[in-house]
């Protein structure tokens, strides 16, 4: 039997879909009152059958930081998809989103290694591939110095350190880091790719690798089922300009041209942050480590996954024709 965590999210909602297309048994873990008529309405978006395959999975709530919870979930079960994660940069989550990527992930191994669980696969973030780890580690030590990362990349990088430690302690892991993901379902609770850029007009200078969500789970799943382990891939299709993404996303619905805010620009409206928040709550964002990760380039390979299983990615401008039509489809519903 396989368990996904954090299977009410854009990711692990597919994953574990995959798998019950695929036959396998499948748990999949929510936080308690999760919206899982969120998430059947959601699978109408990837095959006619979506009640039928919803009805053959298991759904359970489950508490990292209780062990009799995390030990239940466990039974049974050969592998494990960790997909469970707070995505946030806001600084008010900041200890939630610690708590979950570092604490939730600390306690899921150590259960694992305790339980006869086979494979571990874990969802990390692209974001941690291009760290300064002497940077980081400093941050981490200090939390007055620099603030060069956010909450979310330390939370990652510190998850991934736990994954390779199980691993050299007899537990069969293997780690993903995908890019930006593009994605339907789970609007309620999550910041997608399509709604950042059809609600605001504002764009920035940098750019990112991106990737569909069907791509990213059905890589996860071979990467299971090919026992390929002690190993990490870069998740990625495309590389583009934010400018660019914001520009395909409105020109598909239709709305003006995004407009660019420079460098320069940012990091002077940062010292005016708190006078802003009062007209706009999204002035919140304007820190230092998020200002300096969308000026940046996130840009990713996916030479290393291609030649692991010689994989054929959704081009963007299709992935976002794909998830506008089921924002539309979810919109009318």
């Amino acid at each position: 039997m396989v368990l996904v965590t954090g299977a009410t999210g854009v990711l692990g909602r597919v994953i574990a879909l995959e798998l019950v297309k695929r036959g396998e048994k499948v748990r999949a873990c929510k936080r308690l009152g999760s919206d899982l008529a969120d998430v059947r309405k959601s699978y109408q978006n990837y095959t006619s059958n979506a009640d039928f395959y919803f009805d053959q999975i298991d759904w359970v709530d489950l508490d990292f930081n209780k062990h009799h919870s995390l030990y239940k979930a466990l039974q049974d079960i050969t592998d494990v998809y960790h997909c469970a994660a707070k995505i946030s940069f806001d600084p008010k989550d900041r200890d939630e989103v610690l708590e979950t990527g570092i604490v939730c992930t600390r306690n899921l191994l150590r259960a694992c290694l305790y339980m006869p669980v086979k494979k571990f696969l874990f969802v990390s973030s692209a974001a941690t591939l291009r760290i300064d780890k002497k940077g980081l580690e400093s941050q981490i030590k200090d939390h007055d110095s620099v603030q060069m990362y956010s909450p979310y990349v330390i939370s990652k990088y510190i998850a991934e350190k736990m994954v390779w430690s199980a691993y050299k302690e007899g537990l069969n892991t293997v780690i993903i880091n995908p890019a930006m993901i593009i994605g339907s379902g789970n609007r309620q609770k999550n910041s997608q790719l399509l709604d950042i850029f059809m609600a605001d007009r504002i764009t920035f200078p940098g750019g990112t690798s991106c990737v569909d969500v069907r791509d990213v789970a059905k890589i996860a799943i071979s990467l299971i089922e090919k026992n390929i382990f002690g190993e990490r891939f870069c998740v990625s299709a495309d590389n583009v300009l934010y400018k660019d993404l914001a520009g395909q996303v409105r020109n598909i619905a239709g709305l003006p041209k995004p407009i660019l805010l420079t460098k320069s620009l940012l990091k002077v409206l940062k010292y005016f942050r708190p006078l802003l928040k009062v007209v706009d709550h999204n002035a919140r964002f304007l820190t230092d480590e998020n200002i300096k990760f969308i000026c940046d380039y996130q840009y990713y390979s996916n030479k290393k996954i291609k030649n692991a299983i010689a994989w054929n990615f959704y081009p963007v401008a299709e992935s976002i024709r794909f998830h506008y039509g089921n924002y539309l489809t979810d919109k009318s519903a």
